[in-house]
């Protein structure tokens, strides 16, 4: 496929809030996850990412009200500056309960994707769902095209990173062989992993969560 007419999403982001702006959901293309949400409105009103760390693939990032004079500068996204309202034919969760107010991501040229690629939740191995534009008007009007597929990499079971091998990534959450693991989703790995109860896998017992 020609570059410019897929973009992969990495995750969905979904504003929660009473407002007018509650309910949104933002596709985003970015590798990483901004610490803030504008949409960019005239309205006061900002969205703060409520954990921090790495993306967990498959897994909707919340963001929750903030009045705007409390954001710091940088790292912020502003939605109306690359993005268009659309609507997609079926959204199921993929998109949280309000699919009709979504925000789907532009080209570097401000065009809409011919298709979109969308992360769902999944275990080990990436899944993702596609959508094909349908066509161009003041909302993109996207079509889901064929059922969930299965992508290259692997799924870290314990941040939910995805990663192109399990290896060198997984080793990184444990020590001892992986014998104790207990990094959060997303969470960042600075200082020790807690332990966790015994876990038996694959008939052989182990003092800590084993792979």
């Amino acid at each position: 496929m020609p570059e410019g007419l897929l973009v992969e999403a990495t995750a969905i982001l979904q504003l929660i809030s009473d407002s007018p702006s509650g309910g949104t959901a933002i596709v985003l293309r970015t590798p990483e996850a901004p610490p803030f949400v504008v949409m960019g409105d005239d309205t006061e009103e900002g969205f703060s990412r409520l954990r921090r760390g790495a993306i967990a693939y498959g897994v909707p990032e919340l963001y929750q009200v903030l009045p705007r004079d409390m954001l710091r500068a940088g790292h912020i996204l502003h939605v109306r500056d690359d993005h268009r309202p659309a609507r997609v034919d079926k959204a199921g969760s993929i998109f949280g309960p309000t699919p009709d107010k979504l925000w789907v991501p532009l080209d570097d040229e401000r065009r809409p994707f011919a298709r979109m690629r969308v992360p769902i939740p999944s275990l080990d191995r990436p899944a993702y769902v596609e959508f094909a534009l349908e066509s161009d008007g003041d909302v993109l009007e996207y079509r889901l095209d064929g059922e969930a597929r299965i992508g290259d990499g692997y799924i870290c079971s314990y941040c939910g990173k995805l990663c192109p091998t399990k290896e060198p990534h997984t080793a990184a959450h444990g020590v001892a062989g992986h014998t104790h693991a207990g990094v959060a989703a997303g969470q960042d790995q600075d200082g020790p992993a807690p332990e966790t109860g015994p876990l038996e896998v694959r008939g052989h017992p182990g003092p800590g969560s084993q792979l």
